[in-house]
């Protein structure tokens, strides 16, 4: 067998484990009975294992050395043996009980976080915790880094990323979005938003707006479903089976329906990739900053548009017809567009949103070095909301226990949220450039040519370019705040009729 055939054959092997590992995480966040929560971590435990096994077995350093003497190969070949090797040369590093005792910690550690949070005590998650910090710390020593411990996190999740790089970009974006919100909260004038925060929303409602709006944007949910789940996420093995969730509060309707178009985002991701690059590291989605690209721009550049309010108002009237009479357009619009501190990343402004996300990183890069003890963390979270966001948390579950993140061990994730913002808003100003009709396609509901140019220039050129160069592909430059500020200012100023 040819060393490239049997290099795809073992690499199908692998990410099939991860498939199944998949499922089983899924379920255990939507559907799995508590009781299940032991030996579902054993069996998360043991499919880890298996991976890592597979993944470290020497044949596949011996195949990738051979494939990288040979000349020739074009650019997919050329992109599986180089993320093959990226996968391989980490996967060697790491001891395979050690994989094994993270795989079974992150099933015990979600468990201790959920219940945590829906009793609102800290003391249930903390020893967990603890232990999901240190092993994060080991993971990176493992992995091993040039600068700071936290680089080696950073790098799990967009290739390339390093402290080095993110401190300047959070320091402009906070230069740039502070004076806009206190800009905001100075000149008052808060719109009108009795409508929404005085009327009850039922949850099937909620579920059946959320459930016409994915469809218009085009998800296929024959080759997906929606579900229901204390953290929205989104998972599934392949692009037959995309599975996202949402969650519903009946004082606060705009929550599911924006998470759902976040969810939206990424399940479109997953569903338009490449079928012939099934199970090769090419065709998957590239990095997680681009996959937020797709989360992001749905959300917020798509969702909250004052012509996507024009177009979606029917959708509320028809769902909500008593709570919507008499709310037009502009006042949806401007309702779904508050500027205000708040508590809760997911349901923030595009004007705070990133500083949400800068408080995280703070945070983790104090926790990974030690500076900042587990015991801390409670309080260091609610000091840096009054100081960043000028709002403290009356309770943890709005505080310090809000994200999933840490059960799950993802130390060095959140600043993709972030890269995801930039993305989205340059590829936007690229996509406007080939589609003039763009505002106009969105008041109608015609969301079929920006999806289709997101297939072409991001679904489907998967993991063949390293992600600031698939952005540069697709948009002519490289990666950049500049078009995202510029968007921030224009709304804000729009909305709300200040400037910085």
């Amino acid at each position: 067998m040819d060393a490239y055939e049997e290099l795809l054959r073992r690499l199908r092997d692998i990410d099939m484990v991860g498939q199944i590992g998949g499922l089983l995480g899924w379920d255990q966040e939507v559907l799995m009975p508590p009781k299940a929560a032991s030996l579902r971590a054993e069996q998360l435990a043991w499919v880890s294992k298996t991976g890592h096994e597979r993944l470290t077995d020497p044949r596949i350093g011996e195949l990738l050395s051979k494939l990288e003497e040979r000349n020739g190969m074009d650019e997919i070949q050329a992109a599986n043996v180089r993320l093959a090797r990226e996968s391989y040369d980490k996967a060697t590093k790491l001891p395979t009980d050690f994989v094994e005792e993270m795989a079974k910690h992150r099933s015990k550690s979600l468990v201790s976080w959920t219940e945590a949070r829906a009793k609102d005590d800290f003391s249930i998650f903390r020893n967990n915790l603890a232990i999901a910090i240190d092993l994060a710390r080991q993971k990176a020593d493992y992995f091993g880094y040039d600068g700071v411990r936290y680089d080696a996190l950073l790098d799990q999740y967009e290739t390339g990323l390093t402290v080095a790089k993110v401190d300047p970009l959070f320091a402009g974006l906070r230069d740039s979005a502070a004076p806009l919100v206190r800009a905001v909260v100075e000149k008052g004038g808060r719109p009108d938003m009795s409508w929404v925060e005085g009327n009850s929303w039922s949850q099937p409602s909620q579920e059946a707006l959320s459930q016409s709006v994915s469809e218009a944007i085009g998800f296929d949910f024959e080759a997906g479903r929606r579900d229901a789940s204390t953290h929205p996420f989104c998972g599934g093995p392949n692009p037959d089976d995309v599975r996202w969730t949402t969650r519903y509060n009946e004082s606060d309707p705009f929550g599911s329906l924006y998470g759902s178009m976040h969810e939206t985002g990424h399940g479109t991701y997953e569903q338009g990739r490449r079928r012939d690059l099934d199970f090769q590291p090419a065709g998957e989605a590239n990095g997680l900053g681009v996959h937020e690209s797709q989360s992001r721009l749905w959300e917020n550049q798509v969702g909250r548009s004052r012509e996507f309010c024009e177009w979606v108002l029917p959708l509320w009237q028809q769902h909500f017809p008593g709570n919507m009479e008499g709310v037009s357009a502009d006042d949806l619009w401007q309702a779904v567009n508050l500027v205000e501190p708040s508590l809760i990343r997911v349901e923030a402004d595009e004007a705070t949103y990133n500083l949400h996300i800068m408080i995280r990183y703070e945070i983790e890069k104090r926790l990974i070095s030690g500076e900042l003890e587990v015991d801390d963390l409670p309080d260091t979270w609610d000091d840096m909301y009054e100081e960043f966001l000028g709002v403290r948390a009356p309770n943890r579950a709005l505080g310090v226990l809000q994200d999933i993140h840490w059960s799950m061990g993802a130390f060095g994730y959140f600043p993709t949220y972030t890269l995801g913002n930039l993305y989205a808003a340059q590829l936007l100003v690229a996509a406007r450039k080939d589609m003039p009709d763009h505002d106009e396609n969105m008041r109608r509901g015609e969301f079929a040519p920006l999806l289709a140019w997101m297939r072409e220039r991001i679904h489907q050129r998967g993991s063949i370019l390293e992600p600031a160069d698939l952005v540069e592909e697709a948009t002519g430059s490289p990666p950049s705040p500049d078009a995202f500020v510029d968007y921030l200012h224009d709304k804000v100023e729009r909305l709300y009729g200040v400037t910085s």
